[in-house]
């Protein structure tokens, strides 16, 4: 492809496949704060979880709020963060939004985009679950790296008057949202008949849809040609809210294969395949695909 024409075509791929994402990132949210006032608005939390943007009801600025001003920050039928200090990635400790998951008699948390997770049990200090590696020297004269899962026994502890629930402990081989959220669940249910365990994880962990329009001009056979279609892009927010798999159904009335390939067939359909990345919380949302965005041909 000429670099004119690699240069329109990254131009159209950029304007089509970012439209779906201009409108700005802010959710439908509210704080809660310090004297346990309630503030509805819109906003939304940084990704590595140490302030928050906000925007009150009927006013125009957005105000940033760091966790220690603030008690606690919620996506209307989303997330929860509530404002908690804990250890940063330096050793010190530091104020973050921690992602709640469950409350219950185990609280469970997260600090989101990370697989740092916490719990606390009857008001005490919150604990890390650790999953670091330990490192195991001069074997054969080389030197290897173990999971020394010492999260396993700490659980076992704080969980130990449900007994029937280490074999659940036992067979969680990686720290994952999905197997402590369940866990914290079945220990609550084992353990209180006080009140209902509360899983604020549920509302996010379904799988999103989102659709978009396609329309423009693509470059084969050596013309520029209409091409019309429709994409989907698939996300699990529960593993990451910015990663979509997209697809979809692409038509151009000129064949994109020329009349020799495959024996003569002619493809007037292509269908799109990739994994696609969004940077960006505003207006402006570049994006990066992997795989085949701009279409294969279908097996005939």
């Amino acid at each position: 492809m000429k670099p004119l024409h690699l240069l329109i075509a990254f131009g159209l791929i950029l304007l089509f496949s970012g439209n779906l994402y201009s409108q700005n990132n802010s959710h439908p949210c509210y704080i809660i704060n310090h004297l346990s006032d309630t503030s509805y608005g819109t906003g939304y939390v940084s990704r590595n979880s140490v302030f928050c943007m906000f925007k009150k009801t009927g006013t125009q600025d957005f105000i940033k709020f760091y966790p220690d001003e603030i008690k606690a920050f919620r996506t209307i039928n989303g997330k929860y963060y509530v404002s908690k200090r804990v250890e940063g990635i330096t050793g010190k400790p530091r104020w973050y939004f921690l992602e709640f998951l469950v409350e219950g008699k185990l609280d469970l948390y997260v600090i989101g985009n990370s697989d740092r997770f916490f719990i606390q049990k009857d008001n005490d200090s919150l604990l890390e679950l650790n999953d670091e590696a330990a490192k195991l020297k001069k074997i054969d004269g080389l030197e290897y790296k173990i999971k020394d899962n010492r999260y396993v026994g700490v659980i076992k502890y704080y969980m130990a008057d449900a007994p029937q629930l280490f074999p659940e402990i036992d067979h969680i081989e990686k720290l994952q949202q999905k197997d402590l959220v369940k866990l914290s669940m079945d220990y609550h249910k084992a353990v209180c008949n006080e009140y209902e365990c509360v899983n604020y994880a549920k509302s996010i962990a379904k799988v999103q849809y989102k659709f978009e329009a396609l329309s423009g001009a693509n470059y084969h056979n050596a013309y520029y040609t209409p091409q019309y279609g429709g994409l989907v892009h698939i996300s699990q927010p529960l593993r990451n809210e910015r990663l979509f798999f997209k697809t979809g159904l692409l038509y151009s009335a000129r064949s994109y294969a020329r009349k020799d390939f495959r024996n003569g067939t002619r493809y007037n359909l292509k269908i799109p395949a990739s994994f696609e990345y969004v940077f960006g919380k505003r207006a402006f949302k570049p994006t990066l695909d992997f795989g085949c965005p701009t279409g294969i041909y279908p097996i005939i």
